[in-house]
This record gives structure tokens, C-alpha cells and sequence, in this order.
């Protein structure tokens, strides 16, 4: 009898330690890791493009929600709950800008692309024809300037020439906005036959070469800002990158920057009109964490020299 006992105990505990193993072999719900751990929790998934993407909660959130923005009778955006800056950014497409007219139009940064890498295999570097010109005029009229690189690297080493490339475009000039980089998914309409030589770099080295161009511009004493969209933000970058630097983000056709990170520059259309530039151009809201009501104004605080609660020391 004592040993019929001792047996149904040893298996009671053996069926206990059954169930814990399998607990945990369910708490690891997925086989992908977060940031290079294991993640042994249920994760959190959003839908992203008809796509499941985990995302990590350990970082810092986007607390923005449609209570804190509106258009205003312009068709700009307007942030409700705080201070903003209203900016443009422009490149060569735009063709000549009356800068002051800009100004005049309650514009008060500008980024502006410094160069380009081309889509073709040789992938040469490129500076914007009307960069110099408008980072001369646009300081001149009282604007804040910053300026973004439009990236084809497919390694780390390409990146860091890009970087190298922007750092010379720069000396001598007055940049107080972030230095961005910008790498995108190419539509086949757009690269033209030959396709974009980035189509077939994977996600890891996209990470990678974000990284490279970024630690560059650091190191050399600018601001790096990484540029994304849900594509590139979700599938391409890393969530840790992109909170490691100032995050562009451009989401069109929302009613507030709908990003799960925290985003610190939201570019939300490409059709904006603003006077001094002929025909669309992106118009970008900057938001500053204070209250309206402390700058005297009620909205587009353009000093720049205010406190922010942001990863930018703008």
C-alpha cells in the first residue's frame, strides 16, 4: 500500500513537471527574437500592411493620438496639446524657391536634400543641383535648416561613403536640424528596367547600412535621423535603431503620426502648397512638448531655441 502510494506521488510530480515544461514551451510563443533575445512571454503583435509584426514594448511608445492634431483652415496640420514647428523638404524637384516667401508663409525649417546615390549598378553619388543654393537661401530668410541623404547603399561600407560624401557638402554651413538618412523601397516604375540595385539587399543589411551612415554623422558632431515609413520602420530597421536616433517618420493620410514608436518628426503629406514653391511639396510638423499657451502664441512656435522632451536637442 505504502509503495502503491509513493508511485502515485512520483507521478502526480512527474505529470506537475509535464505541465510546467509545457507552459513554457508555450510561453515561447515565437521563434523569432526581439532584439536578439528570446522573447519568453506572449508576445504583442499589430497588423502592419496585412502583416503580424511583434513589436517590443520595452521601448518607447508613440503616446500621440487623433485628440492631438487637426487641420487647420489651410489644410495644415496643427498640433493641439502642444508647441509645433511647420517645415518643408525640398530637392531639386522643386526647381527655383522664393525663400522668403516661404518664410513669410509660417515655414520655419526646411530639410533639404543634399544628394542622391543612383539606382544603376554603378550606384554613383550625386550632389542635389539646387542643395548649395537653397541651404544659402534659406538660412538667409531666417529658416532652420536640415538635410537628408537619398540612399542606395547596399552594404555598410557604401553607407559610410554616403556619409562621408554629406560631411564634405556640409563645412562651412549653418545646420540645426538632424542629418538624415534616407533609404527606400524602390517601385519598379520608378528604377526603370534595370530595377533599383537595392532590391535585393535583405533587412539585416538595410539595418546595417542605416546604422553605418548614422553612427558617421554622430560621431563627426551632427544630429543623424533616420527616415521610415511603415515599410521601412516595421520590416527593415530594427526597433532599437530606429529610438537610437531622430525618427522621421511619413505616414500620409492619417490624423496623427500612427506609428507604435516614438516619432519626433512627422512628415504627413507630399501634396502641401506653400507659397514661394511651384507646384506639391512635403509639408512636415515638428510638435514641441510644452504648452501652447507658454509660448504666447497657441501654435507654430518657430524658436527653436525651446526645451524639448524629444531625442533631438533642437
Amino acid at each position: 500500500m505504502q509503495q502503491t502510494k509513493l508511485h502515485n506521488r512520483i507521478k502526480l510530480a512527474l505529470q506537475a513537471l509535464l505541465v510546467l515544461a509545457l507552459a513554457a514551451v508555450f510561453a515561447v510563443f515565437s521563434s523569432d527574437a526581439v532584439n536578439g533575445r528570446w522573447a519568453y512571454y506572449l508576445p504583442i503583435t499589430i497588423t502592419v500592411n496585412g502583416e503580424e509584426v511583434v513589436v517590443n514594448e520595452a521601448l518607447e511608445q508613440n503616446e500621440y493620438t487623433e485628440e492631438d492634431f487637426a487641420l487647420d483652415e489651410d489644410g495644415r496640420m496643427v498640433c493641439l496639446t502642444s508647441g509645433y514647428r511647420t517645415g518643408v523638404d525640398v530637392s531639386a524637384h522643386q526647381g527655383e524657391i522664393d525663400w522668403e516667401a516661404v518664410a513669410a508663409d509660417g515655414i520655419s525649417f526646411a530639410m533639404l536634400r543634399v544628394g542622391f546615390r543612383g539606382y544603376g549598378a554603378e550606384g554613383t553619388l550625386n550632389l542635389d543641383d539646387y542643395f548649395l543654393q537653397n541651404a544659402q537661401a534659406a538660412v538667409a530668410a531666417g529658416l532652420d535648416i536640415g538635410v537628408y541623404f537619398f540612399s542606395q547603399a547596399t552594404s555598410p561600407e557604401e553607407a559610410e561613403e554616403e556619409a562621408a560624401f554629406v560631411l564634405e557638402q556640409l563645412e562651412g554651413l549653418d545646420i540645426t536640424f538632424p542629418v538624415a538618412y534616407d533609404w527606400e523601397l524602390i517601385d519598379a516604375e520608378d528604377a526603370g528596367e534595370d530595377g533599383a540595385r537595392t532590391d535585393d539587399v535583405d533587412d539585416e543589411t538595410a539595418a546595417a547600412c542605416a546604422e553605418a551612415f548614422c553612427a558617421a554623422i554622430t560621431q563627426a558632431g551632427y544630429q543623424a535621423a533616420l527616415y521610415c515609413n511603415n515599410q521601412t520602420g516595421y520590416f527593415s530597421y530594427d526597433d532599437a535603431l530606429l529610438q537610437s536616433y531622430f525618427l522621421w517618420y511619413a505616414g500620409y493620410e492619417q490624423s496623427y503620426p500612427d506609428y507604435y514608436y516614438a516619432v519626433d518628426l512627422w512628415q504627413y503629406t507630399e501634396s502641401g502648397t506653400v507659397d514661394g514653391i511651384s507646384g506639391s511639396v512635403d509639408l512636415n510638423i515638428y510638435p514641441i512638448d510644452t504648452d501652447p499657451a507658454d509660448s504666447g502664441s497657441g501654435g507654430d512656435t518657430s524658436d527653436s531655441s525651446q526645451e524639448t522632451d524629444t531625442k533631438s536637442s533642437l
